[in-house]
């Protein structure tokens, strides 16, 4: 029962609400023709056209000509470790390691011929290239070979070749290191 009392008596309120007269629109006009807003205001500006936004957005945007473009590309190339096992299969008649000498080669080579690398000594890293050649990279005097067990990245250049005097390579463990010389090696025929 409370429940039907209590929606009887709402309506009851509603039905005993004075009601609204209608506002008088004809003075309203006059108002707002009256109204003013305050030169300076942040609601309106007089002069909008004529600020530095309006006149980039308006002006600037329409006039589809660049002063400056610039695009800026990098290319870092990681060389992948490779072991001894995936170079040389072992032959069943030479028991012993082929022997190598080394002989003067080019300053440069290009980086996208290097197929892998290897540690040869605490100082030394073994360039593998897709051509099966042997490259002998010294390091710096500061720098160990073993820095770059997992390989190295370098950043490609214009000439997209690898130089010794001039690139350095970037070891996945944070080492830096500049390559002071490359030599080939040449297998030993004796």
């Amino acid at each position: 029962m409370p429940s039907i009392f209590n929606l009887l008596a709402s309506i009851g309120m509603v039905l005993s609400l004075p009601t609204a007269s209608p506002v008088a629109t004809s003075g309203m006009d006059e108002l707002w023709a009256a109204a003013t807003v305050p030169t300076g205001s942040p609601l309106f500006d007089e002069d909008f056209t004529q600020s530095p936004f309006t006149s980039f957005v308006v002006h600037g945007l329409a006039d589809q000509g660049w002063d400056q473009v610039r695009v800026e590309q990098r290319m870092i190339i990681r060389i992948a470790p490779r072991m001894p096992a995936q170079m040389y299969a072992p032959l069943p008649s030479a028991p012993q390691p082929p022997r190598f000498y080394e002989r003067k080669t080019d300053k440069c080579l290009p980086i996208t011929s290097i197929a892998g690398v290897q540690i040869e000594s605490q100082d030394r890293l073994l360039l593998i290239t897709r051509s099966r050649k042997l490259i002998g990279a010294s390091l710096d005097k500061a720098c160990h070979a073993r820095d770059f067990y997992s390989g190295f990245y370098v950043e490609r250049n214009e000439d997209g070749q690898l130089c010794a005097g001039r690139d350095t390579i970037h070891s996945r463990a944070g080492a830096n290191c500049a390559i002071t010389r490359m030599r080939e090696l040449v297998p030993d025929d004796d």
